[in-house]
């Protein structure tokens, strides 16, 4: 059994690690997996190419050893073990910036005797096909239209091809090349179709220690530093001293919380070519790239307070994917990976599209500008000229804000009988009570940025039409008879089951006193701890409770009930209850936004999860926007920011 304690300094401490423990990491550039076995599980560049595994086994005197006990955070995953005749560590790092993988292994000889200790590292490729992927390129007329739909589900990045070159060089071969460093050469090499095998011979006299160290990083023209990993290990415990600078808390648990979903979050932030850049949603969905409305909106709470220069720049590459009429897919693709620059602007429209017309998106975007430009001040962002698009950034977002009007007759948001917003796997319609509480907000948001432009006369219709749809929002979805508003609701069926979204109304506070408070109290029933009903124990915070009611409106994971949108714990959703409890000063708030991180940490998850249930297995891990727990707790140590929810007040005419 894998036990994971929260330390003091905000990492992680892992009693005997196991191969299937994971420790994910990123860079700018790179995504890396590691195990409690010292291997490298996965080495992703989302930008196209996968640089395969590699496994390590250490023997001494032909024993083979193992690691007992292993520390992580941020770039860093230390792993430590020891036998009767010596100790020895191995730390896996990586740089701030460079595509670039290290591990450095240091053993100490406690014993009289010399040791010989043999390192033997296999490298496997990711494929031994050398042809591209199928869905790999949108050359061919019409391509691009399948990876919209969901095709480009079926990309896959580059494998690299293991060459072995005269002299044991090893190269990790594809349309960019990376090279094999090591602070020694290997005393043997080996090679087959898929793998390439290298030993390190050391030996250690009585009393002494080793080093060795190697890694893969991008070949580089000219003369190159010869020992890498060094200014890399730096880099990496430079950052870790950053986040636990950051993320400052006297209760261990909740510090090593924040620190992991500050890490999550800046781990997501990538870039790419044709200044395209942003946070991707996770490693599990780091390819083909795109950046998300949503999971990128939630993600970036945590870095207004600490990156925000990063947030703004997600900002302008996300904007790219904001259509002339306002409509917004669930995500945008990097435009190198479909050649958009050279495309007339008239043929762009939609083909950056990730899964079109996400009826949440548009809220969203002009809601991430708004929170931006309320923290740094930075009005000169609304005049920013959008890369590859005549409009500036906030033609853009009233190009949104009027698409999301044209959408709300009467001032209810009318969302169509399909999956498009967040849970996807449900076909919610035609009055959704998370889509309108962001209408609300979202409109609240236009106001206050076109009163900053000094555009008072839309400002006041902004504010005007959000104090229509809430209005709509109360008197339209609230049931009185349960005490909390519907889930979703059209003509002939009522979903009345409490979802987690819709505490969205109270987040944005876009009810009244005695509303919130009848939603506290329904919002119990999501609490495992409190619900005898669900047979699984005290695991967490259920998305929806009871399931949902309608077969036909469900599909894919979300017609299994616990699964997925289907009363799955996602800690995002966490996120938002606890700042809700923790605004009304509610003893709830630390089991909202700490029990699925003490759940996860008792499975030996060490990355913040996508979402969770005990029966099935998890969603990703080191997910971007499950970082909002630890949004929330470091928003909390700032109280010169306005209280969550407050411009939406304003706009409203609330207390």
């Amino acid at each position: 059994m894998v036990q994971v304690q929260s330390l003091q300094d905000g990492s992680l401490f892992v009693v005997s690690p196991k191969q299937e423990t994971r420790f994910d990491m990123g860079n700018a550039q790179l995504f890396a997996s590691f195990n409690g076995s010292g291997d490298v599980a996965r080495l992703l560049l989302p930008a196209g190419i996968d640089l395969g595994d590699w496994r390590v086994q250490l023997r001494l005197n032909e024993q083979l050893l193992d690691f007992r006990e292993a520390q992580a955070i941020g770039r860093l995953w230390t792993l430590r073990g020891r036998c009767a005749r010596c100790t020895y560590t191995l730390i896996s790092c990586m740089a701030s910036n460079d595509p670039a993988v290290y591990q450095l292994l240091n053993v100490e000889n406690h014993s009289g005797e010399r040791l010989s200790l043999q390192v033997t590292i296999d490298l496997n490729a990711a494929s031994s096909q050398e042809a591209e992927p199928p869905f790999a390129t949108t050359k061919q007329p019409d391509f691009w239209r399948l990876w919209a739909q969901g095709g480009a589900k079926a990309a896959k990045p580059q494998p690299a091809r293991l060459c072995v070159l005269q002299g044991g060089t090893v190269e990790f071969r594809s349309r960019e090349h990376f090279a094999w460093v090591a602070s020694q050469p290997p005393a043997h090499v080996a090679q087959d179709a898929r793998s390439v095998t290298l030993r390190y011979d050391l030996t250690l006299d009585a009393g002494s220690s080793a080093q060795l160290a190697w890694g893969v990083r991008k070949s580089a023209d000219g003369e190159a530093d010869p020992h890498p990993w060094r200014e890399a290990l730096s880099q990496a415990e430079a950052y870790a001293k950053w986040l636990q600078a950051t993320a400052v808390h006297s209760d261990p648990l909740l510090r090593a919380l924040m620190v992991s979903g500050l890490n999550a979050a800046l781990s997501m932030y990538k870039e790419f070519p044709d200044n395209f850049c942003g946070l991707l949603a996770g490693p599990d969905y780091a390819y083909p790239p795109r950046l998300y409305f949503r999971d990128g909106y939630w993600t970036a709470q945590i870095l207004l307070l600490t990156r925000p220069e990063l947030v703004r720049r997600h900002l302008l590459s996300l904007a790219r994917g904001v259509h002339a009429d306002g409509a917004c897919p669930s995500g945008v693709f990097a435009p190198h990976l479909l050649e958009e620059s050279s495309l007339p602007l008239e043929e762009q429209q939609g083909r950056l599209d990730w899964l079109p017309d996400h009826i949440d998106s548009p809220a969203l975007f002009v809601l991430l500008l708004y929170d931006y430009v309320s923290l740094t001040e930075d009005l000169n962002v609304l005049h920013e000229a959008v890369p590859n698009r005549p409009q500036k950034m906030w033609e853009i977002a009233w190009a949104a804000l009027q698409h999301l009007l044209r959408r709300s007759p009467n001032g209810l948001l009318e969302k169509p009988y399909a999956p498009n917003d967040w849970a996807d796997n449900v076909r919610r319609s035609r009055w959704v009570t998370y889509d309108q509480a962001l209408l609300v907000a979202a409109l609240c948001a236009g106001g206050a940025l076109a009163a900053w432009l000094g555009d008072f006369a839309h400002a006041a219709h902004f504010r005007s039409a959000a104090r229509d749809a809430c209005a709509a929002l109360n008197r339209r979805l609230w049931l009185p008879q349960v005490g909390h508003f519907a889930n979703y609701m059209r003509p002939e069926y009522t979903e009345a089951h409490f979802s987690i979204d819709a505490l969205l109304t109270l987040y944005f506070r876009l009810v009244d006193e005695e509303k919130a408070a009848s939603m506290v109290r329904a919002a119990k029933c999501l609490q495992t701890r409190r619900n005898a009903e669900q047979p699984f124990g005290d695991w967490g915070v259920m998305s929806v409770f009871p399931h949902y009611g309608e077969p036909r409106d469900l599909f894919g994971k979300s017609a299994q009930p616990y699964h997925y949108h289907n009363g799955a714990d996602w800690p995002y959703w966490d996120g938002v209850y606890g700042a809700v409890l923790l605004e009304r000063e509610d003893d709830d708030w630390r089991y909202a936004l700490t029990r699925w991180w003490t759940y996860s940490l008792e499975q030996g998850w060490l990355t913040p999860v996508e979402y969770f249930s005990p029966p099935y297995p998890p969603g990703g891990m080191l997910q971007g926007w499950s970082s909002l727990p630890a949004a929330v707790l470091l928003r909390r140590q700032r109280p010169e920011l306005a209280p969550l929810g407050a411009f939406t007040a304003t706009c409203l005419g609330a207390s």
